[in-house]
């Protein structure tokens, strides 16, 4: 998932570039033309594909990837997604997904964002003008509230408010393409000691449970990936869901697809200025190649990286995919996932050093402190 600009994180109304750390199930091949779940090589592509075009921004490419290939390829889990995807896409309006809250407000704030999501990924060039009319839905239901907040910088703080108020924490701003809304009700404050490629970081983290919307990427993928976390100046924030049944705290993905990734993007924050959000994906993601052990979760990384790449900077993490995979394949002069891991892993460290050569050549080294 992209990460997020002039986010809101409950709790604190400061304004903060936040990197968000993407947890999605891609599809993992096992044998020659299956995949776990027993789905054709053919539609293990389709649904990589169709999960990069809704991280894009188009659920019309999404599903266009989907039909290329007979329904009765896809098994299981796959089969599933197919047919969910189908349901919430292909129809006329959006599906009524608000239902199970009792807050009236809340379940009206909600669906305003699941519509709004729904069309613009359906409508890709209405996207501007759809962003405007979630606007005036949210400073409607929010009434004398929100008299003279003309804007998302001074609504979202509004509303943010007024659903802490009936308790629930939320997340908002813009992750590149769309508008976020994370809504959950319970979080709890941990410690983490992190080794990252360059030193030691010691962070902050918020555990986010109990959600009641996972952001517009689940949204988009029919919840078969969600956003996995993000940073702000200060703290980490984790989407614990993503976790609870891969290992939770002491699994690799929490500790490398979480705690790296996002670790990584606090250190950077604090290292160098200017950085642009495919930068600080491209750093996190190598990260991540490094830390990985021999297991499923690198791999699955590695795969969802190469199947998950665009040519545009407004989708940072589809566009540092790309930037990732070309660089490794030329350090490697090889297909990166057709070398051992051990290789693998240097490769990706030698890139993060180079890179950091790069942005200190550049000038986006803060000055050291006093």
């Amino acid at each position: 998932m992209p990460p997020p600009e002039n986010r809101i994180v409950t709790h604190s109304l400061l304004p903060a570039l936040l990197a968000l750390g993407l947890a999605a199930t891609a599809p993992l091949r096992l044998a020659a033309g299956v995949n776990e779940h027993g789905s054709s090589e053919a539609a293990d592509a389709a649904i990589s594909a169709s999960m990069s075009a809704i991280l894009q921004g188009d659920s019309t490419r999404a599903l266009r990837a989907l039909a290329a290939v007979p329904v009765d390829e896809y098994r299981g889990f796959d089969a599933q997604y197919r047919a969910c995807m189908s349901a919430r896409f292909e129809r006329r309006s959006p599906p009524w997904l608000a239902g199970g809250i009792e807050d009236r407000f809340v379940q009206d704030v909600l669906h305003a964002y699941q519509d709004y999501w729904w069309r613009a990924l359906a409508q890709p060039p209405q996207r501007e003008a759809l962003t405007g009319q979630l606007l005036q839905r949210l400073r409607a239901l929010l009434g004398d509230a929100a008299a003279g907040a003309d804007d998302f910088a001074t609504v979202e703080p509004l509303l943010i408010a007024e659903l802490e108020r009936r308790g629930y924490h939320a997340l908002m701003g813009r992750t590149p393409p769309l508008r976020e809304l994370m809504l959950w009700r319970n979080q709890e404050s941990r410690e983490f000691d992190v080794t990252l490629p360059d030193g030691p970081q010691r962070v902050h983290v918020e555990l986010l449970d109990d959600f009641l919307s996972l952001g517009w990427s689940a949204y988009g993928r029919c919840e078969r990936g969600s956003n996995g976390g993000w940073a702000t100046g200060e703290s980490l924030y984790a989407v614990m869901p993503a976790y609870r049944t891969r290992g939770g705290l002491e699994g690799e993905r929490f500790k490398v697809v979480f705690l790296g990734h996002e670790a990584q993007h606090l250190a950077d924050k604090d290292r160098f200025t200017g950085l642009a959000d495919w930068e600080l994906e491209y750093r996190a993601k190598l990260v991540e190649l490094a830390q990985a052990g021999e297991g499923d979760v690198g791999q699955a990384r590695l795969r969802g990286f190469i199947s998950s790449q665009g040519n545009d900077m407004d989708a940072p993490h589809p566009y540092a995919n790309t930037r990732v995979i070309a660089d490794l394949r030329e350090r490697l002069g090889a297909e990166p996932d057709a070398v051992p891991r051990a290789q693998l892993h240097a490769a990706a460290l030698e890139l993060l050093a180079r890179d950091t050569r790069r942005l200190e050549a550049r000038g986006a080294a803060r000055p050291a402190a006093d």
